[in-house]
């Protein structure tokens, strides 16, 4: 059973090593992890952080593709009322939106030093995703890329967290200021391979033989769930690093990797205007679901199917709940998760588009 607390599935192990070969799957670069333990502070809880973030975004905006990093700073207050403030850098990052976008998403870079005592604690290098455009409607599409990793959280432990925030974008040079943008910070994969003593890998050579049979099913029935397709477990040539919107942790004893989706702005459940299948996929649009696990997984979907059908009211009340989303927005997720829950309930058509839909 999967256990929405998100202690579940603790997993041990772990060695130091630079560089090894485990089972045939060479690892270019493993890392420690640390200590088991919780998330970190930022990640801890889920409640809407408010902040301040001060840069040049007249100059970031008008440099386009720079990979310059900006100076900022970063202002907020915690419980008692007191305010903290972090210089950082910010830059720009990612693909797709990168071009589309004219506020791209972010990576904000902290110094460690000066995170201690604040809710940044720990933290050195952040993604966040961002409002994209001047229009609202934008805004929309990443509340519900936000929502897709917390219905991972309640899937499984080995997820990235997210930590949404109430933004007022600053520039101080030119007198200026942007409030009330929504914006969410993603963990980083180190930590998630922290708290659930793994180790985060880097890996040369990946194939689905590498992965957990029951993890990377749940991954394939998740993909499933909310439409995504634009994603890949498995390395092309030798020298790509795994994975395309993927990390892998795992356990360096043995071959049992974990596969750590992000990015789902592509996916049918957020059903971005700029959106669309790979040509090579026999679907015509996001929207459609297309089951891409593999055949030799087969074994793990019944009990993985009944895990995802105990989670159904979870994941509903996470979309129910979620106030930063219209009427409209709430109504078609809702929509869509029927569908899904829907054919997992109807043994026929769950093994015509699932169980024999899958890739040998």
């Amino acid at each position: 059973m999967i256990h929405a607390s998100l202690k579940s599935r603790r997993f041990q192990g772990g060695k130091t090593a630079a560089g090894c070969l485990v089972g045939g799957l060479l690892l270019l670069l493993c890392f420690t992890p640390q200590a088991a333990g919780d998330a970190r502070p930022l990640f801890a809880e889920e409640a809407t952080l408010s902040v301040t973030l001060a840069a040049p975004w007249r100059e970031f905006e008008r440099d386009g593709d720079s990979d310059e990093r900006y100076p900022a700073y970063l202002e907020y207050q915690d419980r008692n009322g007191q305010t903290h403030r972090l210089a950082l850098t910010v830059e720009r990052r990612g693909r797709t939106r990168r071009a589309l976008c004219r506020f791209p998403p972010l990576r904000l870079r902290f110094d460690r030093s000066t995170t201690p005592g604040t809710v940044f604690e720990g933290q050195r290098s952040l993604k966040m995703v961002t409002h994209c455009s001047r229009s609202r409607r934008w805004e929309q599409y990443y509340v519900l890329e936000m929502l897709a990793y917390r219905i991972y959280n309640l899937v499984t432990e080995r997820s990235l967290r997210v930590r949404a925030l109430d933004i007022t974008y600053v520039d101080e040079q030119h007198g200026s200021d942007d409030a009330g943008r929504f914006a969410f910070l993603l963990e980083h994969v180190r930590d998630v391979a922290r708290r659930n003593d793994l180790s985060r890998v880097r890996t040369g050579r990946v194939g689905p033989e590498h992965y957990d049979p029951e993890e990377i099913t749940r991954f394939m029935l998740f993909q499933y769930l909310i439409g995504n397709t634009d994603w890949s477990v498995w390395t092309a040539t030798a020298d790509e690093r795994c994975c395309h919107n993927v990390r892998t942790i795992g356990v360096l004893e043995s071959e049992s990797l974990f596969a750590l989706p992000y990015d789902f702005d592509a996916a049918g459940w957020v059903d971005a205007s700029y959106a669309a299948p790979h040509e090579s996929l026999p679907i015509q649009r996001v929207r459609e679901r297309l089951y891409r696990g593999f055949c030799r997984h087969n074994p793990a979907l019944e009990s993985v199917r009944r895990e995802f059908l105990e989670l159904e009211e979870e994941i509903r009340e996470l979309v129910r709940a979620e106030p930063l989303l219209t009427s409209r927005n709430r109504n078609r997720a809702l929509r869509y998760l029927s569908e899904f829950f829907q054919t997992l309930k109807d043994p026929d058509r769950f093994e015509s588009e699932v169980t024999t839909a899958c890739r040998g």
